[in-house]
């Protein structure tokens, strides 16, 4: 039987790059997919992180495909760094891999 594998998408401030690239570490998620200069605002609280004047900032994402267990760390992980840095802005959603190859 395969075991069960889920998608981790992480998007976060670019001032917290160290901080994920070391949960990423801890966790054993060796492999992933970045996209830098992200763009968007959080659906509740926060700034916009645009690369604009207005609102310099921007983000990273990350898409993790891991074990279930791993996901379940990634996300304690990212629920630490947002209590620390919760005003930099850090999101993480996961899905249910249904197959791969």
């Amino acid at each position: 039987m395969e075991k069960m594998m889920k998608a981790v998408f992480i998007v976060y401030n670019q001032a917290l790059t160290e901080r994920v690239a070391d949960l990423l570490d801890r966790t054993g998620a060796r492999g992933f997919t970045q996209w830098q200069d992200v763009m968007g605002r959080g659906s509740k609280t926060g700034e916009p992180h645009m690369g604009t004047h207005t609102w310099p900032a921007m983000n990273t994402a990350i898409l993790s495909v891991v074990e279930e267990e791993q996901a379940a760390r990634l996300l304690q992980g990212v629920r630490e760094i947002n209590a620390k840095a919760e005003a930099q802005g850090i999101r993480a959603f996961v899905w249910e891999v249904q197959g791969m190859v």
